[in-house]
């Protein structure tokens, strides 16, 4: 295709950390590559363990300016809230004008808050994402119990991965410090993890039990005031900080370009990772949707997308065919328990020990290394 000159990557996700890394190929087929992004990299991965004191933030994020610049590339630090796919620009927060050729959209996921009466307009809640509000929170908690003082009461909103991670992992911190916080997860599910093989979830509600959390299952949160989470079981459960892990939506932005999309599951995209309707617009990892072979909001898929991506970027500006991305049916996913522990599970195996927190360590290092070293 002629035509490519400008080639733009918007958002510092897992797929673009990789085609930053290797935006020398596409200079040299011809293109000027842009990474656009209003700050770090931060890494799923190691989120939680980050939160637990497993890690310091610097630990868990990466500077992409460094990665793309690199790479001959150019870094625009800002945040795109508009495309005009006819004139082919991006429209950024800042009011400047970015022209493009190809876009892709790696642009994350936000959290899905539950429709909880008071929860959005309060202070001390804090979503699971995005991953720096973490780091807050631990900075946060931190001084309450270096203080020694009353220690908040805290509520996890979602018994999935990412809530039970959470739970795990402040746990973890005040462990680390002696002390004991009061922590209730709530959730509507009959039981954690609920994906999850069954004996996982009792494995893991057993341990989490003998740390001290309480559970609240199955319910639902109704709404938030004064210091006090209303439930629909007529519980008014004390809370000074609410933590919001109660699934994950596409951002606002994917449903602002006119082409199909999903409000949760993202935009539109086909197995060769371009919008159905504009094959200059591709979009890879959470924001995007796979209508024909869904797959779930894990990092492991962006990983698995970005050399395919880079690859079509490379096919697009060659007018040679592009390759089509097969999600894995199972992938592996090893939950950090926060106390030296891990829990791994794939499909429906699981196994639980140290030997899985190890192996999490060498996956996670391995995946930043390869970014601060490129």
């Amino acid at each position: 295709m002629a035509d490519i000159v400008n080639i733009v990557l918007v958002g510092a996700g897992h797929s673009h950390l990789h085609v930053a890394a290797n935006a020398d190929s596409l200079k040299r087929a011809g293109a000027n590559v842009t990474l656009v992004s209003p700050g770090d990299f931060w890494y799923s991965g190691m989120a939680t363990g980050m939160l637990g004191g497993d890690y310091h933030a610097d630990e868990d994020r990466l500077d992409p300016r460094h990665l793309i610049a690199r790479a001959g590339g150019h870094f625009v630090k800002d945040r795109v809230i508009a495309i005009d796919r006819i004139e082919r620009y991006l429209l950024m927060a800042s009011g400047e004008k970015l022209a493009y050729d190809l876009v892709s959209l790696n642009l994350g996921s936000r959290v899905d808050m539950p429709p909880v009466a008071g929860l959005e307009e309060a202070t001390g809640v804090w979503p699971a994402k995005p991953i720096e509000t973490l780091w807050q929170l631990r900075q946060r908690l931190e001084s309450y119990l270096a203080e020694s003082s009353s220690l908040p009461r805290l509520a996890i909103l979602g018994g999935g991965p990412t809530g039970v991670e959470l739970a795990c992992n402040l746990l973890g911190l005040s462990e680390r410090y002696g002390g004991k916080f009061d922590i209730s997860l709530i959730s509507a599910e009959k039981r954690l993890l609920p994906q999850a093989p069954s004996g996982a979830s009792r494995w893991i509600t057993r341990r989490l039990i003998r740390r001290g959390l309480k559970l609240e299952l199955p319910v639902n949160a109704l709404a938030y005031r004064q210091g006090k989470l209303r439930l629909d079981d007529g519980t008014h459960l004390p809370a000074d900080q609410v933590i919001v892990a109660t699934g994950l939506a596409a951002p606002a932005l994917v449903g602002e370009l006119g082409l199909e999309h999903h409000p949760h599951h993202g935009l539109a995209i086909t197995p060769m990772l371009h919008a159905p309707y504009d094959d200059r617009i591709f979009a890879v990892g959470d924001c995007a949707w796979l209508k024909d072979a869904p797959y779930p909001k894990l990092g492991v898929y962006g990983v698995r997308q970005a050399p395919v991506l880079l690859g079509n970027l490379l096919a697009r500006m060659q007018n040679a065919p592009l390759e089509s991305f097969q999600p894995q049916r199972h992938a592996l996913s090893i939950l950090n328990m926060g106390d030296g522990r891990g829990l791994a599970m794939r499909g429906g195996l699981w196994w639980a020990g140290r030997l899985a927190l190890i192996a999490k360590r060498r996956l996670d290092h391995r995946f930043m290394n390869r970014y601060r070293q490129a």
